[in-house]
């Protein structure tokens, strides 16, 4: 085991453990989110709180489905070891079930736009992995810095639909060769998807089969490939764009 995933295994259990002190309003918008105190005797953190009840319906999109997908996003990442995303787990809060992730601090007036000249690399593999997920929902304000200097992925829930199309801005990678490593590791992913894996069982609690099915289709497409698909800027493109 990696010393990333061991620090997001001790992080997801105190995600799971710690006592809520106080839960606020994050920020307003289609859906309920929250910003909550986790605490024990010795140590405070802050985790954002989506629970299932502060879902918003939306048309293409299972109600009451969307903290499980990010859930599924962060299976996947951390089965790849990338990109980054926060620790998250379902657990209770004073609204019921969702999720509770990992708060990143950062500064929120830095974002995808501001960041790609520097961090092509790091951004490479969340746009590869935007793929592999099928993210209808790439704001460049869902791309965090944190204070090392750490790139990190938020907000995956508007995913795994097979029926919607990506909508991302993250329109330079159009067309760019998919370097050989991140091949090789879809080409493991695409193993644990046709067994029965640890994965593949935790895939089940959170998507429907006809969408893992669709996953399994799409890494097989990227690896066939080795090519970013040319995206329209005009109609894969999120609104609003940050």
């Amino acid at each position: 085991m990696s010393k990333l995933n061991e620090k997001y295994i001790d992080l997801e259990t105190k995600l799971l453990n710690f006592h809520i002190k106080s839960t606020e309003e994050f920020k307003r918008g289609s859906n309920h989110i929250f910003l909550c105190k986790m605490s024990n005797l010795k140590e405070n953190f802050y985790a954002i709180y989506k629970p299932k009840i502060g879902e918003k319906p939306l048309r293409d999109f299972k109600y009451g489905s969307l903290y499980k997908r990010e859930i599924a996003s962060y299976e996947i990442s951390k089965f790849l070891n990338w990109p980054k995303l926060p620790p998250i787990v379902i657990r209770d809060g004073i609204y019921g079930e969702g999720s509770f992730q990992f708060y990143i601090p950062h500064d929120p007036s830095n974002n995808y736009f501001d960041l790609y000249e520097k961090y092509k690399e790091e951004l490479e593999l969340v746009a590869l992995f935007d793929l592999i997920i099928l993210n209808t929902d790439r704001k460049a304000g869902s791309i965090l810095i944190d204070e090392d200097m750490q790139i990190w992925s938020i907000d995956q829930a508007l995913s795994f639909n097979s029926y919607t199309r990506i909508r991302t801005v993250m329109f330079e990678y159009n067309n760019r060769l998919i370097q050989d490593k991140q091949i090789k590791e879809i080409k493991i992913l695409i193993d644990n998807l046709e067994s029965e894996s640890i994965l593949l069982n935790s895939l089940y609690d959170l998507l429907d089969k006809e969408e893992i099915l669709s996953l399994l289709k799409r890494c097989k497409q990227i690896v066939n490939s080795k090519f970013f698909p040319d995206l329209d800027p005009y109609y894969n493109v999120p609104y609003p764009l940050i």
